[in-house]
């Protein structure tokens, strides 16, 4: 009896972890579901706006030169604000970790509970840190890079970097170091032929463009930090039910024990008073 209670306890704690992981791996299932078909809609846009800015950089970067091109760069370093997602957080951080020093003189832009616990104090000044919604919106992500452009054109910083997860798909998400805009503008060649002129396109088209990739990658940080999160939740609810059933088992086992022995010791009970 002492070992079918002690086990009937731990399957009561597995039991509970089940219906938590189950309750989470549902949240996450929906949250995956709708940043899918934001994301789904929203990267063809994205996309759009880096083809812009690839064929027509030159002139993007002289309409927003860094007022002193010898001032830090930023570097935005996005990762999830919750745990439980498996390896997710830890790798980025890693990867953070390993490319930093490559960009010489850098100040960071924390976004995410998580980039903010493991990089807040180290030897790279914060400027700022924030904690986007699970599901980001086109005013959060343009509010964080509009104030971080501010800084570009106070002189307070130079080239714009993003460290983030590139979303493979569900089951990949690989971190990678994207560079916005770098400190110097590069040269242009002269070829294209703006309509009505070079100044009203860029003009009338920068703001898109900028926000329109830094949105998508915001996106990809969110999408990756859901679908490794369901990923986490439905394995730990499969393995607490794997482990129910091998508990229900052992307890099933133990009960029919008990009774075949109860029933051999009333046997022999009642053979030895017949004898």
């Amino acid at each position: 009896m002492p070992a079918t209670q002690s086990l009937k306890k731990q399957l009561r704690g597995i039991r509970s972890t089940q219906k938590l992981t189950k309750a989470m791996r549902t949240v996450s299932t929906v949250k995956f579901s709708k940043l899918n078909g934001i994301y789904g809609g929203y990267a063809p846009f994205g996309d759009q706006c880096r083809r812009m800015f690839e064929q027509y950089g030159p002139g993007y970067l002289r309409s927003v030169p860094a007022a002193d091109p010898s001032a830090p760069s930023a570097v935005i370093v996005m990762a999830a604000s919750k745990g439980l997602c498996g390896n997710f957080n830890a790798e980025i951080i890693r990867f953070a970790r390993e490319t930093l020093p490559t960009l010489g003189n850098v100040e960071l832009v924390l976004c995410g509970k998580k980039a903010i616990d493991a990089l807040k104090g180290g030897e790279y000044p914060v400027a700022k840190e924030a904690v986007l919604d699970d599901v980001p919106t086109f005013a959060e992500s343009s509010a964080l890079f509009d104030w971080v452009m501010l800084r570009r054109k106070a002189g307070e910083i130079s080239g714009i970097y993003v460290i983030y997860p590139r979303y493979v798909n569900m089951m990949t998400q690989t971190p990678v170091l994207r560079e916005l805009l770098s400190a110097a503008p590069a040269e242009d060649s002269g070829q294209i032929l703006f309509v009505p002129d070079r100044s009203t396109v860029i003009q009338s088209t920068i703001k898109t463009v900028f926000r329109g990739m830094f949105y998508k990658l915001v996106l990809e940080a969110a999408l990756g930090a859901q679908a490794a999160t369901l990923l986490t939740m439905r394995s730990a609810y499969d393995t607490a039910t794997e482990y129910c059933a091998v508990l229900e088992g052992r307890i099933n086992r133990l009960r029919q024990s008990t009774v075949t022995a109860d029933v051999i010791e009333t046997a022999g009970s009642e053979i030895n008073l017949e004898g």
